[in-house]
């Protein structure tokens, strides 16, 4: 337990439009200190509209957020230091290299010289990319770049991690990293927010999930407790749950 209380995040009667199209139409959720938790939807639940809105990228329409106990409304700014964020598509500066992108947003991240070396340097050997710190971004393949992306979102040693959609491109030993090193990360005192399509990986990642849709929570819980939700048999994946919930939904608004 942080001296916050129990919740890194709290999400109350969220709502957000676009040009009159509700993306986020009251959407309530907690997320717990040290724990990775998934948010989950199909295209357009509104997932990456909720992340923008917690690292303070857009505005909400209504509802409350707090990341460490306080009012992001409130306090705008400080709560934002003890972030890393990874945007659904994040945009690098291809003029740079490697190495020269992540020693930029550590220096923004205010790191410590010998710290921020040392940071570089495991970083690129976990994500087996020490031979490409002095190449240019612009030559990376998709999954490099992404993995370039994931190191800055971390390289400040945050509190708390948001990640949209961190596997995309990524390859299956590349994704084991990933995943070794969240879980890692949540062990030494970081929590996580996730959102990813990859329910098969987020059933052996996450220790709860929130399942969105239309912008609403279907439901939040442990794999064992959307389970008893969608009432769902015995050893169902969260991919079958996930499914059942989400028809359960639908039926429900016929």
């Amino acid at each position: 337990m942080d001296i916050y209380g129990n919740w890194v995040i709290e999400v109350k009667n969220l709502h957000k439009q676009y040009n009159g199209i509700r993306a986020v139409s009251g959407l309530n959720f907690k997320v717990r200190y040290g724990e990775i938790h998934g948010l989950l939807g199909p295209n357009g639940a509104g997932k990456t509209t909720t992340l923008k809105i917690i690292v303070g990228l857009i505005k909400k329409d209504g509802g409350e957020v707090k990341v460490f106990g306080k009012d992001i409304d409130k306090d705008p700014y400080s709560y934002k230091k003890h972030i890393g964020y990874l945007p659904e598509y994040p945009e690098l500066p291809l003029y740079l290299t490697v190495e020269e992108f992540i020693r930029y947003v550590g220096k923004i991240r205010d790191v410590p010289d010998d710290v921020l070396n040392k940071r570089i340097n495991d970083f690129l050997e976990i994500f087996e990319i020490s031979n490409r710190r002095d190449e240019l971004i612009a030559n990376l393949s998709q999954g490099m770049k992404q993995k370039v992306a994931i190191i800055a979102s971390l390289i400040h040693r945050p509190r708390l991690v948001i990640l949209d959609e961190p596997f995309i491109g990524i390859d299956p030993m590349g994704q084991k990293i990933i995943k070794d090193l969240l879980v890692s990360w949540v062990e030494s005192g970081s929590s996580i927010l996730v959102s990813t399509h990859a329910l098969d990986t987020a059933e052996r990642l996450c220790d709860t999930v929130t399942i969105i849709n239309n912008g609403v929570n279907i439901a939040t819980g442990t794999l064992e407790e959307l389970r008893s939700k969608a009432k769902a048999k015995k050893g169902s994946t969260l991919e079958e749950i996930f499914i059942k919930l989400l028809e359960k939904k639908k039926a429900k608004e016929f």
